[in-house]
């Protein structure tokens, strides 16, 4: 197969080097990367109906043409014995090609001594351009042509270590309209971030060594969502809290630190405190009131009998994540809340304990049990009428009480993955709403009760381990998902 290739990319992702060769008028698309943590190489011809692994017997790549002949039983597969795909890019493009190709084929690539062609592009108008991907080029600088694109909204230009941030930061403060930047450094991040006045969407990945991001970050007043993911320590400054269109804040680090006023980021609808340093919240805390869910996703000391009488002020919040055992007394308090997620871990020696306030929360409607060991599940779960959805993922017990059954709302029942349960009672037969039911990966559950022929409302069921599991009703066949 022949053909003059008249788009030429590449990228890297994931420990994976991918380069493309198309001809998009024709429809034509070849791409060939490396299987990550292995010797073998990935080659696709068009679509993935064509795609090949170790498929490719000899590679030669010169600055003007890639020819690749195929092994037998790939080109049987394929329809087509070899490529010879010729283009024109920069000596730069070669270098880049070259240095992907070297990791995806390894000693099969052959490299012909031929000059780059003069690639002399037509001159293009960069200022309508709204888009810009960069991501994964392992790029030394900004093209020159991005000082152009002075309508650029959207910058993604993640995955190029080499990239300095303090010069893509002044080159991205001369275009006006920037909303959205994505960005991998090791560098600390530059004041010169808040001359960035349009930007809306900020996600920063890389951090290797501690941050204490600059107080000029607090400038970006239109920002509405903000990712950090570090492995160090990230420490927001006072003048974060001044953020108050902020929507969406996601920090995945080894450990942070939010400023003490960050009850005045007013427009915040989640909070994930995974990983952040506090022992107890300001008063003021119970004043946002936009916020609909909190997670507590780390095992942090703290002080949930100051941390939920404020919380159980929040008028909007809806669903509350806890990793803590045991649960507080003053979770009774949250009389607002609908769905509660527990995630206490799975330690024989510490059960998780339950306290009877939890049981009087009559407005629950989802409560969810995430690898957690029980002595016995309380039978006063039975008291959460309102409930719609209950679920054990990962959470070791031998049985659930016969009080479930009482729980005459539920539709959706997730016991899965517990390598203890025995039997199930006879009373969830009377769950006659129940229209999901999933009973995965329990290797001790060898029979069914006969009640569960009662359940004429299912819609669902799944259940892995079904050919060692007696008394299954005939009409759930149908349902098995």
């Amino acid at each position: 197969m022949k053909f003059q290739a008249n788009g030429v990319d590449y990228w890297s992702e994931g420990g994976v080097e991918t380069v493309f060769f198309g001809h998009e008028e024709k429809e034509l698309a070849l791409l060939l990367s490396n299987v990550p943590g292995t010797s073998d190489h990935y080659l696709e011809w068009n679509d993935q109906s064509n795609a090949c692994t170790n498929a490719v017997k000899t590679v030669q790549l010169s600055g003007q043409e890639l020819q690749i002949q195929l092994l037998p039983e790939a080109a049987k597969r394929l329809g087509v014995s070899d490529f010879v795909v010729a283009f024109t890019i920069t000596e730069e493009e070669y270098k880049e090609i070259v240095q992907r190709f070297s990791i995806i084929f390894g000693d099969l690539l052959v490299l012909k001594k031929t000059s780059v062609a003069k690639k002399t592009p037509p001159r293009q108008d960069y200022s309508k351009i709204k888009y810009l991907n960069l991501e994964g080029k392992n790029l030394k600088n900004l093209p020159d042509y991005v000082q152009e694109m002075i309508s650029l909204e959207t910058a993604k230009l993640a995955r190029n270590p080499r990239l300095d941030f303090h010069a893509v930061c002044e080159v991205l403060a001369k275009l006006p309209a920037v909303k959205e930047l994505t960005f991998t450094t090791e560098q600390e991040v530059p004041a010169t971030i808040s001359q960035l006045s349009a930007l809306k969407s900020l996600s920063l990945d890389g951090f290797s060594s501690p941050q204490i991001l600059s107080e000029s970050i607090g400038q970006l007043t239109n920002l509405s969502y903000l990712l950090l993911m570090s492995d160090a320590d990230v420490i927001l400054p006072e003048s974060f809290a001044n953020l108050v269109t902020l929507k969406e804040l996601n920090i995945r680090a080894r450990s942070w630190q939010l400023p003490s006023k960050f009850y005045q980021l007013s427009g915040l609808k989640q909070l994930d405190f995974t990983n952040c340093r506090f022992t107890r919240v300001p008063e003021e805390m119970a004043g946002m009131n936009e916020v609909d869910t909190l997670y507590f996703g780390s095992p942090e000391v703290r002080d949930y009998a100051q941390i939920l009488p404020v919380i159980a002020q929040m008028p909007k919040l809806k669903e509350l994540e806890l990793n803590v055992n045991p649960v507080p007394k003053e979770i009774g308090l949250c009389t607002q809340i609908e769905k509660l997620v527990l995630w206490p871990g799975i330690d024989s020696q510490i059960p998780l304990q339950l306290p009877d306030e939890l049981f009087d929360l009559q407005q629950l409607k989802a409560l969810l049990f995430n690898m957690t060991y029980f002595d016995e599940i309380p039978a006063e779960i039975g008291h959460l009428k309102g409930l719609e959805q209950l679920v054990f993922i990962e959470s070791v017990f031998e049985s659930l009480p016969d009080s479930v059954g009482e729980l005459a709302n539920l539709t959706f029942l997730n016991v899965s993955e517990n390598p203890s349960l025995r039997t199930l009672p006879e009373s969830l037969g009377n769950l006659t709403k129940l229209k999901h039911l999933y009973l995965d990966d329990n290797p001790q559950l060898s029979h069914l009760p006969d009640s569960l022929k009662n359940l004429h409302n299912l819609e669902a069921v799944r259940i892995s381990n079904r050919e060692a599991l007696t008394n299954i009703p005939e009409s759930w066949y149908s349902l098995f998902i």
